[in-house]
């Protein structure tokens, strides 16, 4: 598998007008075309930050043919910077002399020295079938996983939205343009106004915003930043009070989850900080409904973290 190592993420669109940036797409192919006509040698890396591992070594014509025939850019692809460890690198050599450099950018742009940066790929299949034709199959692989990834983040995001508060969809966007942390968050006092106002009753709305706080993308430790905001929400509830919202009471399946993850995180409420602390402020009987849901989980950060808060 690519290894992939993300240290920052800067993304730099150039300032071309239209006419001028499809004239320097245009040159940038040619000229990285007549570059790999005078190599005589391509070395393939399987990635491009150490080059530790050569996966590919040719002197075929044939190669550096296909490899031209695979390489199509967007007319508004690019350049653009992204500081991460992209691979399979293709370095182009003559007379043993690197000349320039080619490399694979998640599958769906290209890399080279000649445009400095990355370029969006305009036939992203064209471009994996160089790889896979010479058995870098990993290149493909990775493309895979990103866009598996990539699908699940946004299915995660709609069920999200489809179960946050019906009084603060409008405030939504607002509050993530506010967002950015750790240092900034958004102001809670609009978002509390309309939560009291659909739900008069304070335990009504804790277990309102469990069930939205229970419906994330699943895990309790790497979780999509905007679920910060649900919590940041609950949290400014005493823990005493969290727990009366759902002590003697049945529980959805995303109430159980949301009453969960708030009592078992590190720095709960107003309350305990510390997870064991819990056993001398929840029921046992809340503890052990809380402690059998997680179990049921297959992930095992969440199951050993509910260990630590639940458990007798």
């Amino acid at each position: 598998m690519i290894r992939r190592v993300v240290i920052a993420l800067i993304v730099t669109a150039f300032p071309f007008p239209l006419h001028a940036r499809e004239r320097t797409r245009q040159e940038q192919i040619a000229s990285l075309f007549a570059l790999i006509d005078r190599a005589d040698e391509m070395v393939v890396y399987s990635e491009g930050f150490k080059r530790e591992f050569v996966v590919y070594r040719s002197a075929k014509r044939a190669d550096f043919e296909s490899l031209k025939h695979a390489i199509t850019l967007k007319r508004k692809g690019g350049p653009f910077l992204c500081a991460c460890v992209d691979g399979p690198e293709i370095a182009l050599l003559k007379n043993k002399k690197e000349i320039a450099s080619v490399w694979n950018h998640e599958g769906t742009a290209i890399g080279s020295s000649v445009w400095k940066g990355d370029w969006g790929a305009d036939d992203a299949d064209r471009w994996l079938s160089w790889f896979d034709a010479r058995g870098m199959t990993s290149a493909r692989a990775f493309f895979k996983l990103v866009h598996a990834e990539s699908r699940k983040a946004e299915a995660d995001e709609q069920r999200w939205l489809r179960a946050m508060p019906l009084g603060l969809k409008p405030l939504w966007p607002n509050a993530l343009k506010q967002y950015n942390p750790p240092t900034n968050f958004p102001d809670l006092k609009p978002l509390n106004a309309v939560l009291v106002k659909q739900f008069p009753d304070t335990n009504e709305r804790i277990r309102a915003l469990m069930a939205w706080f229970g419906s994330g993308a699943g895990p309790w430790s790497g979780f999509p930043g905007y679920e910060e905001i649900a919590a940041k929400l609950l949290t400014q509830h005493p823990t005493t009070q969290l727990i009366g919202a759902v002590e003697n009471r049945k529980l959805s399946e995303e109430e159980l989850e949301g009453a969960a993850r708030i009592l078992a995180s590190w720095t709960p409420a107003q309350g305990p900080a510390v997870p064991a602390e819990l056993r001398t402020v929840v029921p046992a009987g809340l503890r052990k409904i809380l402690l059998d849901h997680c179990l049921k989980s297959s992930d095992q950060d969440k199951v050993e973290r509910a260990k630590k808060a639940f458990a007798f």
